[in-house]
């Protein structure tokens, strides 16, 4: 079930908030844009936007892919070095597969594993920090 998108909202800006307190610098211009939270990821090798969708969270997990300055999700050989862990073999697109966004739980590898088990520990800074940590950034 969707929450209203005020409450949405709501939740998405104290989720970016937590994240900014934890993590400091570390999450450079995180901002809540709508329902997607984003933030750039910069390398010595180049910079990507991460898009976090939550348009169902937190019912869901987030979606999170890199995507282009129109929103649209980059192809794979534009991803982070290391950082996509292929196409996605039920959603079609590139995904990273780290605990906490929708491509993880969504892949048959991780079926046993169900969000709602997470949910209430797995925070936005924890994931920012999984995500962080698998781009080979500091976290």
């Amino acid at each position: 079930m969707a929450l209203h998108p005020a409450v949405l909202a709501d939740l998405l800006d104290a989720e970016v908030g937590r994240a900014r307190m934890k993590l400091g610098d570390l999450t450079g211009d995180l901002h809540r844009e709508g329902s997607n939270v984003v933030m750039t990821l910069t390398r010595d090798d180049g910079s990507w936007n991460l898009l976090l969708d939550g348009s169902r969270y937190d019912s869901e997990p987030f979606d999170a892919t890199l995507v282009d300055d129109d929103g649209e999700i980059l192809a794979l050989e534009q991803w982070i070095p290391g950082f996509c862990h292929g196409v996605h073999p039920s959603l079609g697109v590139p995904f990273v597969c780290v605990s906490g966004t929708r491509g993880y739980y969504a892949h048959e590898s991780h079926f046993t594993e169900r969000w709602d088990s997470h949910r209430f520990s797995m925070r936005l800074d924890s994931l920012i920090e999984s995500l962080l940590r698998k781009a080979g950034i500091n976290a």
